[in-house]
């Protein structure tokens, strides 16, 4: 993705925090459509006690879903907007937030399981180019397994301004990074959940 398009995203999602404050909306969720999405997190992966990357964290809100049901974790959250890892570090001082562009900088670390939740929604150019190196790098991190999550074009409600991913291609882009992938239609209508597992 190119810088055009980065400082795009940076300056679309600044301008959403400064609008909606500490909201699901500032990073581009519905309140149920967030927990939802969590709570699918939460039957995919077994997360306690595990250590997590959050890649596209925003403002730390999956961290705050974590901790209001006690879920123990050693979290690391990143994202590409300062403004974002700024307001997530002073709300959950008791993690690592860290602003890290991925296609310039090392990703610190090597953690259990690695989550995408939602952070390549935006119809912008080279969004999915993007989606397939940052996959590949980040596989590289996880002990485990990655979850992706993504909108899907089987979708019945569609919007100009998000992109959406065909299942075919996601399992074919899937299948040359690891032997295991699992993907799931049905947990939510119009997402997709998608699973990159080390251990096969």
């Amino acid at each position: 993705m190119d810088s055009l398009a980065k400082e795009y995203i940076v300056d679309f999602f600044s301008k959403k925090l400064s609008f909606f404050g500490d909201k699901p909306s500032a990073v581009g969720w519905s309140d149920i459509g967030q927990k939802l999405r969590y709570e699918c997190i939460l039957r995919l992966i077994p997360i306690n006690g595990k250590s997590i990357l959050d890649f596209g964290c925003g403002k730390g809100d999956l961290y705050g879903f974590f901790k209001e049901r006690n879920i123990e974790v050693d979290y690391t959250g990143i994202d590409i907007n300062p403004e974002l890892t700024k307001f997530a570090s002073a709300k959950y001082p008791d993690v690592q937030f860290l602003t890290l562009d991925i296609d310039s900088e090392t990703i610190p670390n090597v953690f259990d399981y690695i989550i995408l939740c939602g952070v390549f929604n935006l119809n912008i150019q080279g969004v999915k180019e993007a989606l397939k190196e940052s996959l590949e790098k980040l596989f590289h991190h996880t002990k485990n397994s990655l979850l992706f999550t993504c909108l899907s074009t089987y979708s019945k409600n569609k919007d100009i301004n998000l992109v959406y991913f065909d299942p075919a291609e996601l399992l074919s882009l899937a299948s040359k990074i690891t032997k295991s992938a699992n993907l799931y239609l049905n947990l939510i209508e119009g997402d997709i959940f998608l699973l990159l597992n080390k251990n096969f």
